[in-house]
């Protein structure tokens, strides 16, 4: 009797795409055509310097944030999907990347995994695993931080290797109970910024906005960052993408 392949196990996972604003509906399209996918979106704001910003992806000021969640076993199809509909292998049209998922409603899990599983998805995921064992690894750093020190953060996370940001202009809500346990006030008005890096800035890119806008600043940044399992855009093109 042929052993069961027990490395692979159904789990949703988090798809997140920075891209141009007009091309929101297309990338839910390419989702949807692969399988069952709930997507939220939001404004976001490119920080990139004029040499990079066409790299990035974020040649435009004002960008669209979309955030999706998506079966494990359909990540390669998706991105796949995406990259070709959007042509994210062009500089200027945008990244996307996925990130593992420790906890989901279970109500929203069951109906993202009614996707079925294809015969090649098992041999299609450990493919996939394989790939990112091989790959550099990124990180994804996020900072939310008083919205009078966002420059302040851009541009010593800059210096210390970042290319780019993406911003969200979010504000603290609600928070005595974790502020009176930190020691310190959040400002109500802040920004979310994240940066896209490699794993070698992690460190250097978090100890500079945590010098310059740390928690003991008048910037006040709450710091945390994300592993990111898969990437494509910046300039990245898969060898076997059809749009050559």
């Amino acid at each position: 009797m042929p052993k069961k392949n027990t490395a692979f196990e159904k789990r949703a996972k988090l798809l997140v795409c920075i891209i141009k604003k007009e091309d929101e509906i297309a990338l839910t399209e390419a989702c949807n055509s692969c399988c069952v996918s709930l997507h939220f979106s939001g404004i976001g704001y490119g920080t990139a310097k004029s040499n990079y910003m066409s790299y990035l992806g974020l040649d435009e000021i004002e960008k669209r944030v979309v955030y999706a969640l998506i079966p494990n076993y359909c990540e390669a199809r998706v991105l796949k999907a995406i990259n070709r509909k959007l042509r994210l292998y062009l500089m200027g049209n945008g990244i996307a990347f996925t990130i593992p998922l420790s906890g989901i409603s279970s109500i929203v899990s069951n109906a993202v995994l009614s996707t079925p599983v294809r015969d090649d998805a098992v041999a299609e995921t450990n493919k996939n695993n394989t790939e990112k064992e091989r790959n550099q690894m990124h990180e994804l750093i996020v900072a939310v931080v008083n919205q009078k020190f966002t420059d302040k953060v851009i541009d010593c996370s800059r210096a210390a290797g970042a290319t780019g940001a993406t911003i969200l202009h979010t504000r603290s809500v609600n928070n005595k109970q974790a502020e009176q346990l930190i020691g310190t006030s959040f400002t109500q008005e802040t920004d979310t910024i994240a940066f896209l890096t490699s794993h070698e800035y992690k460190a250097r890119i978090m100890e500079a906005i945590r010098e310059n806008a740390g928690l003991k600043t008048d910037g006040g940044a709450v710091l945390f960052s994300l592993p990111v399992d898969t990437l494509i855009g910046i300039g990245r093109f898969n060898d076997d993408e059809e749009d050559a």
